[in-house]
């Protein structure tokens, strides 16, 4: 007999046994009494200074968990690599033992050598190298000079401190290009762009262990024995040096990467064999999800004469393409007794009534800086407060524009999407998750992954989650022309592709699309675009629930491969450089897996926990290899699978496994009844069913 699983289960619940116990799947291995017994950290602890300053839009302001160097450029290819990276200003101290035991490693990237009792730092980080935990320092190692007394700290004492490391700074600093040389580089640099025949500077440098690997090592013609390892990774952890890490263009240019990011941070924190946890990609197929922000549904369109930009929205995007999408209003733009109007009411209530619509929200009444509580519209009746814009917009549209049996599945910010600790707690404890900013462009303009923003942001004690790519106000440079720059994102969607898999399909945009003909029409380049691809479809709140598996979930080595629990609606985990195979006879609490850029993606069944083990052969046994939609019921009994998809849309399941050319008799179930075919395998084993549109499909084979 086949069972569902609750959706509640899916994106989280607590019912996680239950939920792999549903779909059939062999689970007692993968808990056993010592759950913990083998874990691997994949927390890494990022430090910076507040001392230090950001330029910011408002001015040069002090850094902060979000305005650093870590956040901006490596936290992205750290999220790629499945590691979490949490925020410590290093001015307020350092952390304990107690606190570092949950976490791998340390990474820094400073900007400046000052730091207040630099030695005692300096002593911290070698501690941490011998407590085990790997030491990333990129850029300035943050602490040459006391900042009370301005003494510079002895370099003997600096080397006998980061003695675990082998690290050895030996001075003989010279910025005359005619006297350095390049000796040697490996593949790990000239990622991005060439190093400059003029190298920027020369320190040496040197790792005295014989199991650590230089990458980069440069020279003086004028001193012998100058050899000075710029970028080098080991054991303990990594080094690369200021301005051999990335070069940065003058001004807002922009950055391109010098080492390849993903190979030093993979080399540095020793994950090379590690299963990443994976957001981008769900039963194989890369994720999509789309969202639409509030502002501008009264704008008046050139479309059509009378026409709202919203109305345009939904004649020419919502109710042509069906594909899942979540789509929120601002409270005071359809409250008619505010700035709206009975038509804009009337409107929402349309859109929201939508089946492939989920309800998110905007906010009430639209603040432009959530922290200077500034806002684009004030009226007289609604003052503000953080509580009314977040719950207070939430009840207003489930209680006046929602239909029965609908909810507010998220919430949008607004503005410069910079929130406060107090806004996401709101939502925290209302159950409602959140996301906007972030801004990820790689394209002819921008090309680099430093464009490529991480999966999140750390807000206090809580998490703010980052679009996957930049809505149409960029693309159109703050919405003054051109006004089909939008059609643009799909360059940043294929470059987020290939030659690595670092983001989801993400079409992000607002109302005032529908205003302009150029627009609109890009909007419907992009949609076109989306159809065309093979794509896993889902609503961003499904796509949130991803990312807070992203967050819990906890991994440990054990004799038979790996264990996976506490990971929520997460369901890939990558192993990436492999031609193995996943073992299903040996694992549970999976589905199946496929080959993808050279890396092993393997499905998780569902929120229970799961066991991974690997083999150098393919499975004999039939598995999944592939779905449009997820798999919420699995059964497999010897040579015959049963299986559920849920969703919107046209469906497909590839099952692999089979062996090769055979007959195989499908029975396909959905709400109008059942049907019976027959499909033949292909010489890999592999049979491709297209099920059809219902909203649940079983298929059977065997």
């Amino acid at each position: 007999m086949t069972r569902r699983i609750s959706r509640r289960a899916l994106l989280g619940g607590t019912a996680a046994l239950a939920g792999s116990r549903a779909l059939g799947l062999r689970a007692a291995t993968a808990a056993p009494a010592d759950a913990t017994a083998g874990e691997q950290p994949r927390t890494v602890l990022a430090l910076y200074k507040s001392s230090e300053l950001d330029n910011d839009v408002r001015g040069r302001r002090p850094k902060t968990a979000t305005a650093n160097e870590v956040h901006a450029l490596a936290q992205m290819p750290l999220n790629w690599l499945g590691l979490m990276v949490e925020y410590h200003d290093i001015d307020r101290g350092l952390p304990d033992e107690r606190t570092m035991a949950r976490y791998c490693g340390v990474v820094t990237w400073y900007q400046t050598e000052e730091m207040a009792e630099p030695l005692a730092y300096l002593r911290w980080l070698g501690a941490q190298m011998r407590a085990g935990r790997r030491v990333v320092i990129l850029g300035y190692l943050g602490a040459l000079r006391d900042r009370k007394t301005l003494r510079t700290v002895d370099m003997e004492a600096i080397n006998q401190a980061l003695a675990p490391s082998g690290l050895e700074f030996l001075g003989n600093w010279t910025g005359n290009q005619r006297v350095i040389e390049l000796r040697r580089k490996d593949s790990m640099m000239e990622f991005e762009r060439p190093l400059p025949p003029g190298l920027p500077y020369y320190q040496q440098v040197v790792c005295r262990r014989a199991d650590s690997r230089p990458h980069l090592v440069l020279g003086r013609r004028d001193l012998p024995n100058s050899d000075s390892h710029m970028v080098v990774t080991g054991p303990w952890g990594g080094f690369a040096a200021a301005e051999y890490a990335l070069f940065q263009f003058p001004g807002e240019g922009g950055a391109q990467w010098w080492i390849d990011p993903f190979a030093f941070f993979r080399a540095a924190f020793g994950v090379g064999d590690w299963p990443r946890p994976d957001t981008t990609t769900l039963c194989g197929r890369r994720i999509f999800y789309t969202h639409i922000d509030g502002d501008g549904l009264r704008n008046r369109s050139e479309v059509r004469a009378g026409a709202s930009s919203g109305q345009v929205i939904y004649d020419e995007i919502l109710t042509r393409y069906r594909l899942p999408t979540s789509a929120s209003v601002v409270v005071a733009e359809v409250e008619p007794s505010l700035l709206g109007s009975p038509e804009f009411f009337e409107l929402a209530r349309a859109i929201y009534a939508l089946p492939h619509v989920e309800a998110g929200s905007h906010s009430y009444t639209h603040p432009l800086d959530w922290q200077e509580r500034t806002r684009s519209f004030s009226p007289a009746r609604v003052p503000y407060s953080v509580e009314t814009e977040t719950a207070g917009s939430v009840r207003y549209i489930e209680e006046r524009l929602l239909p029965a049996g609908k909810r507010v599945r998220l919430f949008q910010w607004s503005g410069s999407t910079r929130v406060n600790e107090e806004a996401i707690a709101i939502l925290d404890r209302m159950g409602v998750p959140n996301i906007n900013g972030g801004d990820t462009m790689r394209d002819r303009e921008w090309p680099s992954y430093t464009h490529v923003a991480p999966l999140m942001r750390q807000v206090g004690r809580h998490w703010q989650t980052y679009t996957s790519a930049s809505n149409e106000n960029l693309y159109t440079r703050l919405w003054t022309g051109p006004f089909y720059g939008f059609q643009h994102v799909i360059d940043t969607f294929e470059n987020t592709e290939k030659p690595r898999r670092v983001a989801p399909v993400n079409v992000y945009y607002h109302y005032y699309s529908g205003e302009r003909v150029a627009s609109v029409t890009a909007l419907q380049a992009v949609h076109e675009w989306v159809l065309r691809q093979p794509l896993a479809r889902m609503f961003t709140s499904e796509y949130l629930a991803i990312v807070a598996g992203f967050r819990t979930a906890r991994i440990a080595r054990t004799a038979e491969g790996w264990r996976i629990w506490d990971h929520g609606a997460l369901g890939t985990v990558r192993f990436d450089d492999t031609r193995a195979h996943l073992d299903v006879v040996r694992s549970s609490g999976v589905l199946g897996y496929v080959h993808h850029q050279g890396s092993l993606y393997v499905h998780l069944a569902g929120p229970g926990p799961a066991l991974i083990a690997l083999s150098e052969r393919a499975p004999s046994t039939p598995y999944l290899v592939q779905a449009s939609h997820r798999v919420t019921a699995w059964t497999r009994d010897g040579a015959r699978v049963a299986l559920a998809l849920s969703g919107l849309g046209e469906k497909t399941v590839e099952i692999g496994g089979l062996g090769a050319n055979r007959d195989v008799a499908v029975e396909v179930r959905d709400g109008a009844g059942s049907r019976r075919e027959r499909a033949r395998s292909g010489p890999d084993g592999r049979v491709t069913v297209r099920p059809g549109e219902a909203g649940t499909v079983e298929v059977r084979l065997g």
